[in-house]
């Protein structure tokens, strides 16, 4: 598989379109037209991924954090990063970098962690970016009815929250008249001809629009298809920064303490509250989540994990009465690299991972 082509897939699957404004997911370098070597997963383009990158002959390094998150006045050889770009457009390595995306999207970052903690009755909170749906409808003779309900659902259309395949058909009969030229499925030139047609209709979210279109228009028998969208006005919000749960039966927060270190293999975690409230209901962002606190005040949690809290987070917590906290930025983060891998266990990639934090631990 070439690397264009690995990109396209990626963002099919966890599309660069949902990430937050100040993001810079997506392409920071090339991508080269070469086929795809060994796909490096790391959390940030360090000198250290890129050298293990050179020395394992891999030519794409995939990124949580972007390689670029402002712009470059200059390339002055005298600084790492310049380097760092030279010596990957050198080596002809694309770098792709999927961060909030990858956070926010069903199954990422965020669901992660919520799994290995073991929280139950997990759902999304702080919604954040809002996804256009649209109503699908298309005009197809009763022996084709099948082989189109399957086409739109092999598509993505039809999902309602976590139903699939959703879609509602009425029979009826068209009519139309083919003129010179033409070559109709059903009837005779310039004779008006009535087929026992049905009208499939179904839901659609844009980024799989153009593709169902074409699907559909491939599998119908009319040279002429009849299909209508209709843009619906109420978007869905699929995507949300954060996650609440549930402890299969409260502990405190000690306990709660001693079973992140467990986890994570954080030697510390810094955090407010008295050691022996009852924790129930918890809230997790990974990353960095103290600029959400005022959201997180509203979910009548009992403890918010994140990571990056500053002193003043953390008396907004106290005063609140829910305790905060403070598990790394890297510790909440450095399981990227299995959560990626999951999004494409189909393709058989052999994909090879490098994480190492800046901080060190004493």
């Amino acid at each position: 598989m070439k690397v264009k082509d690995f990109v396209t897939i990626i963002e099919e699957r966890i599309p660069c379109r949902i990430q937050e404004s100040f993001d810079n997911s997506g392409i920071q370098i090339g991508p080269f037209d070469r086929e795809m070597i060994r796909p490096l997963l790391s959390l940030d383009v360090s000198e250290q991924v890129v050298k293990k990158a050179i020395e394992i002959g891999s030519n794409m390094i995939i990124s949580h954090h972007p390689f670029f998150f402002q712009g470059f006045k200059s390339i002055n050889t005298d600084y790492i990063k310049s380097d760092l770009i030279i010596q990957l457009i050198k080596h002809e390595i694309t770098v792709y970098s999927l961060h909030t995306p990858i956070d926010k999207i069903q199954g990422g970052l965020n669901d992660h962690f919520c799994s290995i903690l073991g929280l139950k009755n997990v759902r999304g909170i702080i919604p954040s970016g809002e996804k256009a749906i649209y109503k699908l409808q298309v005009f197809v003779p009763q022996s084709h009815k099948d082989i189109v309900l399957e086409t739109l659902a092999s598509n993505g259309a039809g999902f309602i929250g976590n139903y699939s395949e959703c879609t509602f058909s009425t029979s009826g009969i068209g009519t139309f008249k083919a003129h010179e030229g033409t070559n109709p499925f059903i009837g005779s030139i310039d004779k008006r001809e009535y087929a026992k047609e049905t009208k499939i209709e179904t839901v659609i979210p844009v980024e799989k629009l153009d593709a169902v279109i074409k699907e559909v228009e491939r599998v119908h028998p009319y040279e002429e298809v009849a299909m209508d969208v209709i843009p619906l006005n109420k978007p869905e919000f699929n995507y949300y920064l954060c996650r609440t749960g549930e402890m299969e039966s409260d502990i405190s927060l000690e306990e709660l303490n001693k079973r992140l270190k467990e986890i994570t293999g954080q030697k510390s975690i810094r955090y407010c509250g008295n050691e022996q409230d009852r924790i129930k209901k918890i809230a997790i962002c990974t990353g960095s989540g103290g600029s959400l606190l005022e959201a997180i005040k509203k979910q009548n949690v009992d403890a918010f994990i994140t990571g990056d809290i500053g002193y003043h987070d953390f008396q907004n917590a106290q005063e609140n009465r829910f305790a905060l906290i403070d598990i790394s930025h890297f510790n909440t983060e450095k399981y990227f690299g299995e959560v990626f891998q999951r999004f494409f266990e189909d393709l058989e990639i052999d994909f090879s991972t490098f994480f190492s934090s800046y901080i060190k631990e004493f």
